[in-house]
């Protein structure tokens, strides 16, 4: 891992408005390359709009159709990786995917393990993980509920995973006063009640989780995390971005809003080597041949 600069991007997005979602992507690209980032993350499904309704499969498109032309001119033209997310067409079924295309084309994607909620009921769920060589670091990625699980974790780790992105799509929880729900009965909530619910959701689990802080500390690998917020035509997102260090503290973190947030880190590769020569690392101390009863047990 070498010196680098990432980006983390909360932003708005319009379900199944292919063409917005591009301008809102361009325009934040510009953002993290003047701020001199070699990264930046876009949440989950970040480009298509995310549920399971059928406007997201209309507009899904394979991995190196138009919306991979219009993001790799950007890496181009910026001097920028971008992870970005889309309902993605392939084999005559569709996936929940991220992409990763910088100045010289596409690096990889990974598609969604983990359907949550409704997702089982439009998208493919799949089985493989990959690691990515960006140059400056190698980089894993767990979409949104794929985050939730240690395994996922710990194998992009042994993959060689030096950064973990978390692209989120979260929806919100019931408001106390029953006025959002995240299946978008919040549609007609205003601005102040969006906000509401996300303050009492933040209230009541720290922010960021936990669990990641957690994960990311016993793994040693830095995370960013880049989540959807607002109204988005079908649902209603809490929003939220932020950047943990190998031994799970806070780098960065944006406040509660209703509008986009573009948050910048830089990721110190001695932070990474002396989290992972710490006597105490659990990835030096593992015992897999202990470990049968994780793959026995279904």
């Amino acid at each position: 891992m070498k010196d680098c600069t990432v980006a983390a991007a909360s932003i708005p997005v319009r379900q199944a408005d292919v063409q917005a979602n591009l301008e809102t992507h361009a325009r934040i690209v510009r953002e993290a390359a003047a701020a001199g980032c070699e990264l930046v993350v876009f949440p989950e499904l970040s480009v298509t709009g995310h549920n399971a309704s059928p406007e997201v499969t209309r507009v899904a498109e394979p991995h190196d159709g138009p919306i991979l032309e219009v993001m790799a001119a950007q890496a181009r033209e910026s001097h920028i990786v971008i992870a970005y997310g889309f309902c993605e067409e392939r084999r005559g079924t569709h996936y929940n995917t991220c992409a990763l295309v910088g100045p010289d084309g596409l690096v990889g994607h990974q598609r969604k393990v983990h359907a949550s909620y409704d997702e089982g009921y439009r998208f493919r769920q799949a089985y493989e993980w990959g690691v990515f060589d960006l140059g400056f670091c190698r980089v894993g990625i767990a979409i949104c509920h794929d985050s939730d699980f240690f395994e996922t974790w710990r194998i992009l780790t042994l993959l060689g995973a030096e950064l973990i992105l978390l692209p989120h799509a979260n929806r919100t929880l019931p408001a106390r006063d029953g006025s959002l729900a995240f299946d978008g009965r919040g549609h007609e909530a205003s601005a102040k009640q969006i906000l509401r619910a996300q303050e009492e959701q933040l209230a009541e689990r720290p922010w960021p989780p936990r669990m990641h802080d957690v994960l990311a500390r016993d793994n040693a690998v830095f995370a960013v995390f880049a989540d959807q917020v607002g109204f988005d035509g079908h649902s209603t997102h809490v929003g939220g971005a932020y950047v943990l260090a190998p031994d799970g503290s806070l780098l960065t973190r944006s406040e509660p809003d209703l509008d986009s947030a573009l948050v910048v880190a830089e990721l110190d590769p001695v932070v990474l080597r002396h989290a992972r020569e710490n006597p105490m690392y659990v990835l030096r101390k593992r015992r897999p041949e202990a470990y049968e009863e994780l793959t026995r047990r279904q």
